[in-house]
């Protein structure tokens, strides 16, 4: 079975210093079970910066986004986003 790009976007909490929280949508490289995946209307597009609030999104998020699923996957479930922090 084929995977498509639609199975590797989760939804993320991303938290930055000053305190401000992001929700964004990040394809990684593996498949997202179903309960953390973006709808399919809500599109990839986030930056590396955050228009205005001061807040930039690191480079290496995807990665994040992998580890974190990784270490801390049943929590994630639970919220039904991953959290990533600054």
């Amino acid at each position: 079975m084929a995977h498509t790009p639609a199975n590797h976007r989760v939804r993320v909490r991303f938290t930055c210093h000053g305190g401000h929280d992001h929700e964004l949508c990040v394809q990684i490289r593996r498949e997202v079970h179903p309960d953390l995946r973006c709808q399919a209307q809500q599109s990839d597009g986030y930056g590396y910066s955050s228009g205005g609030t001061g807040c930039t999104l690191p480079a290496e998020l995807p990665e994040l986004v992998e580890r974190e699923l990784q270490d801390h996957f049943q929590e994630s479930r639970r919220r039904g986003w991953v959290l990533i922090a600054a």
